[in-house]
Parts: C-alpha cells; sequence; structure tokens
C-alpha cells in the first residue's frame, strides 16, 4: 500500500480527505497528517511517505516550500497541490517543482479520488520501470560473473572456454593456488560472494602489478589465480607472498580469520594454469598441520614415504571394528593413526589418499546397514565428496571424525541395553498413565511398546528387580493409600482409581499389602488426624 501524508491548516479538509480516502477503497495508508508546513516536514522526513497532499497557502512554510523542502532531502515523493482559483503564481512556481496533480477549491470527493488513482498508476508504473532496470542489471552483472566464472574453471582444469572471456588475463607470470579461510562469515557458493571478497582485499593490500581473481569449486574454498609482472618467476611469488601476508594480517586482526592455503609453481602462459592449480592442490591436500600457513610447491619439505597398504588397511579395519562396537575413542584413535599414514606419503599419492578415505567411509555406511542401523548422514559420501575432492588432509580429518562420532553416536543409541532400557521406562509410563484401567495387563502392555510379552517380561525383570505383575500391584496399592490418605473417596471410588471392579478382591489385594483393609486402614488414618 502507498503511504500519504496530508498537510492543510484546516481541520476540516484534513477530516474530509482522511475520511474519503480511507473509504475510497484504494491502496493507499493515510500514515500522518499536518497543520502546516514545518509539522509536514517533520512527518514526511519521519514516515516517507509515497504522497504528500497539501494545501499552499498555510502559515510557517507554505505547501511549495514544503516540496521543496522535501526534494532537498532526497524524498521525491508524488506531490497533490490543493489550491485557489486566484493562486495561478503558486500554480506555475508548483509546475516548476514538478507538481502536475491538483486539487481546486472547492472539490468533490470524486474530483480527489481520480486524482488519487492517476498518481496511483502513475507510481505502479515507476515501481514496474525500477524493477525492470533492476532486474536488467542484476541479470548484466550475473551474465558476466557467470562467463568470468566459466572461463576461469575451464583454465584451472586445462579446458577450452568455448567461447571468447569477457576479459583478458594479462600478465608476465601465472599461478593458482588454493585459499581457505577458517571462522569466516564467507560462504563462496555463488560467484558473486566471491566477486565481493575480492573487491575487499584487492584495493590496498595486493603489490603492484599483481592481479588476484578466483572462484570456487565446493563453495568453501577459493581457487585463486595470481598474474602479474616481475623480474623474474622469483620476484613473481614474492609479490604473492607480500599481498597473502597483507591479507592474512588483515583478515586475523579486523576479522578475526585464520587464512591458509597452497601456491603451485609459476608459469609463463596462462594455459599452464591447470599445472599450477595440480600443484597446489597436491601440497594442500597432503597438509594435516594446521599450524602451517601458506605452502608453496617445492618448499613443503622432503616426505619419506615409509607408509605401506598394508598398515593403511590395518588402521581401516580397527576403525571400522571400533564404530561397530560404538567406541569413538578408540575409532578416533585409529584415525589419528591412519592420517599420519597419509601425512607420511609423498604428494604424488594424494589422489589415492582420496580414493582410499571414500572407499572407508563406504565401508562404514556398509558396515551401519548391515547391523540395521539407520545412517548417521541420509548420503554420507555425497555429502563429503567436496572434501574429499578439494580438502586438505586437515579437512579430511575433521570430516571422518565427524563422521565417526557421528555413527559411534547411533550404535550406542541403538545397542541392545540402550533400547531395552528405553522401554522399561515406557512401560512404567504406561502403567502410571493407565492404572485406572482394569484390563490393564502385560500383554497390553506389549503391544503398546511393539515388542513380544515374553521379551518385555524378561527385560524389566532384568531392569528393575521385580516381575511386572507385582510391579503392577504396588503401583495399585501405593495409589489407593494415598487416596484413602488425602481423599474423602468411597473404598468402591478408591477402587475403581486403582483399576479394581469388585471391591471385595481390591481389599484382599490391599490387606495382603499393608496387613489390614481399607477400611481399618482409613480408621487408622483418620484417629492420626485427630492427634
Amino acid at each position: 500500500m502507498y503511504r500519504i501524508l496530508i498537510v492543510d491548516d484546516e481541520d476540516y479538509v484534513r477530516d474530509l480527505l482522511v475520511r474519503n480516502i480511507q473509504n475510497s477503497g484504494l491502496e493507499v495508508d493515510v500514515v500522518a497528517v499536518a497543520g502546516d508546513g514545518e509539522e509536514g516536514l517533520k512527518e514526511a522526513l519521519q514516515n516517507k511517505p509515497d504522497i504528500v497532499i497539501t494545501d499552499i497557502a498555510m502559515p510557517f512554510m507554505n505547501g511549495l516550500e514544503l516540496i521543496r523542502r522535501l526534494q532537498e532531502a532526497g524524498l521525491y515523493s508524488k506531490n497533490v497541490v490543493i489550491s485557489g482559483y486566484d493562486e495561478f503564481d503558486y500554480a506555475k512556481q508548483a509546475i516548476s517543482l514538478g507538481v502536475k496533480d491538483y486539487l481546486l477549491k472547492p472539490f468533490l470527493p470524486r474530483e480527489m479520488i481520480d486524482v488519487l488513482t492517476k498518481v496511483i498508476q502513475e507510481l505502479d508504473s515507476q515501481k514496474v520501470l525500477l524493477q525492470n532496470m533492476s532486474l536488467l542489471k542484476e541479470q548484466a552483472v550475473s551474465r558476466a560473473g557467470l562467463a568470468r566464472e566459466k572461463a576461469l574453471k575451464a583454465l584451472l582444469r586445462g579446458k577450452e572456454c568455448g567461447e571468447e572471456p569477457d576479459f583478458i588475463l594479462e600478465g608476465r607470470f601465472y599461478a593458482a593456488g588454493v585459499i581457505r579461510m577458517e571462522g569466516g562469515a564467507w560462504e563462496f557458493g555463488k560467484q558473486e560472494h566471491v566477486e565481493e571478497f575480492l573487491m575487499l582485499i584487492r584495493n590496498g593490500y595486493l603489490s603492484a602489478g599483481i592481479s588476484l581473481y578466483a572462484v570456487s569449486f565446493d563453495g568453501i574454498q577459493l581457487a585463486a589465480i595470481w598474474c602479474g609482472d616481475g623480474e623474474s618467476e622469483e620476484h613473481f611469488l614474492k609479490k604473492i607472498r607480500e599481498s597473502l601476508e597483507k591479507i592474512r594480517l588483515s583478515l586475523e586482526k579486523y576479522y578475526h580469520i585464520q587464512m591458509n592455503g597452497a601456491l603451485g609453481r609459476p608459469y609463463r602462459s596462462q594455459t599452464e594454469l591447470a599445472h599450477s592449480y595440480r600443484e597446489a592442490m597436491a601440497v594442500w591436500r597432503g597438509n594435516l598441520d594446521a599450524d602451517k600457513k601458506f605452502l608453496f610447491y617445492g618448499e613443503e619439505g622432503f616426505r619419506k614415504e615409509e607408509t605401506s597398504s598394508i598398515q593403511i588397511r590395518e588402521w581401516k579395519n580397527q576403525i571400522r571394528l571400533s564404530v561397530r562396537a560404538g567406541q569413538e575413542s578408540e575409532a578416533l584413535t585409529g584415525l589419528s593413526g591412519l592420517m599420519k599414514c597419509y601425512a607420511s606419503m609423498s604428494n604424488r599419492k594424494n589422489d589415492y589418499v582420496g580414493v582410499s578415505v571414500g572407499e572407508l567411509i563406504y565401508a562404514i555406511q556398509n558396515d551401519m546397514e548391515q547391523e540395521g542401523y539407520d545412517r548417521a548422514d541420509s548420503e554420507p559420501l555425497s555429502f563429503m565428496q567436496d572434501r574429499i575432492n578439494y580438502g586438505s588432509l586437515m579437512d579430511m580429518n575433521h570430516m571422518l571424525a565427524t563422521y565417526i562420532e557421528k555413527c559411534c553416536r547411533v550404535v550406542r543409541e541403538n545397542s541392545e541395553e540402550t533400547r531395552a532400557d528405553a522401554v522399561v521406562k515406557q512401560m512404567k509410563q504406561i502403567v502410571d498413565n493407565d492404572l485406572h484401567k482394569t484390563d490393564l495387563d502385560l500383554e497390553g502392555v506389549a503391544l503398546k511398546v511393539h515388542f513380544s510379552s515374553s521379551y518385555v517380561r524378561q527385560i524389566f525383570k532384568q531392569y528393575t528387580g521385580e516381575c511386572f505383575g507385582e510391579y503392577l500391584i504396588r503401583k495399585r496399592m501405593e495409589r489407593a493409600g494415598r487416596l484413602l490418605q488425602k481423599t474423602s473417596m468411597k473404598i468402591q471410588e478408591v477402587a475403581d482409581q486403582c483399576g479394581y471392579e469388585n471391591q471385595r478382591y481390591f481389599a484382599s489385594s490391599f490387606k495382603k499389602f499393608y496387613g489390614c483393609t481399607p477400611t481399618e486402614f482409613k480408621k487408622l488414618v483418620d484417629e492420626e488426624n485427630l492427634y
């Protein structure tokens, strides 16, 4: 609904306008009224009306000055001027202020509705135009971003883009890498989010002659492309190091975000970016050290390949056995050993690591299904595939630890002991709720908990130390004693509340439990209350 402000120094005119507008059926709302121009200006600045209906001749500030002041304040509302036949000079000034809609005194309600209808149509058309312009702008930006994203991903994958990009990478050297931020609010699921982050760090953080572009394959970390000039490859890398250090320190200082990642070797052709990216990923995926801020291909240090496939298989088997037993601590110990094996392998084996991790997840999932447990995740591998493809060894360690913890929790929650305890609690709750029912028995309770009567009889005795029948009689007698002590109910009424149709049978059970009849019990209680 469009918002209307009415400004007129005559009370009856304001009241007439408000009443007619409210009864007009138009999609408008009178948000404020004012008795002069100064008051009208305050109301307009506070309520931001879409339409201002104002008299011209008013004390303190006339209607045209009000319109001028509104425009100066950046409030370009649609303005309807109320004027008399002898105010032609004022009308000419109104035209210079863009006012095209008038109500000439005296005016009829129909005239006012016609003017407002015209103004509303203009506002509707203006809104559609602005929406279309905004949509076209967004589509243009989106198309440019999608084209740039497609071209950059093609370069990193070593494939042809298939069309001329709208931008050109320029530089003497080109390098690709990975940028990852921990603890940040940025999500890179859409290219526009990536571009927003790049805009933030481009100004003042990149060394002279260096450009940075990025895309995201997994919505979490960035695949970065660096290009620019340098006296040599070492000089080009030095500029990148300086840029990364500035960005890292700024993110830590102002956003409390930790940045790390990896960089491949620089090349003289952008067609070699796919090689640089593979090198960066090889270093990145083998990283298990959270303290390493940034890794450079060729500088990560020598790693002895001491691990054998037998060691890896033994660790994976230990993890699987521990998960099946719900032994979380033992499973995580096995995971730590497995990760150390992976970390000791050379970078050229990092593709094998991804495959091995995927096999472990499939095996755990299969074990869970064979044991009859629900999955810890509905589709664990599809959910984790991006971490396997693009994450570091540190990422995969965290991912596997989380999955193992979930699976162990599922095993524990569905173990026989836990399930039996839950069934016994449910049985006790049914007894408490249905104690007044004469047909309450073990068979009926077993049906309600969806287990056989022989099973619930066994576990009830095991977990409570008494037979179900004994427990049921004890609970009925305890209720009977409370009712006889604290109420004035008759014996038959108490028997009914405790699930006994036959008062004689109730009295017999009561005497066996308390050593006296209900009547004697009630008499003793009454005598005690006298003293």
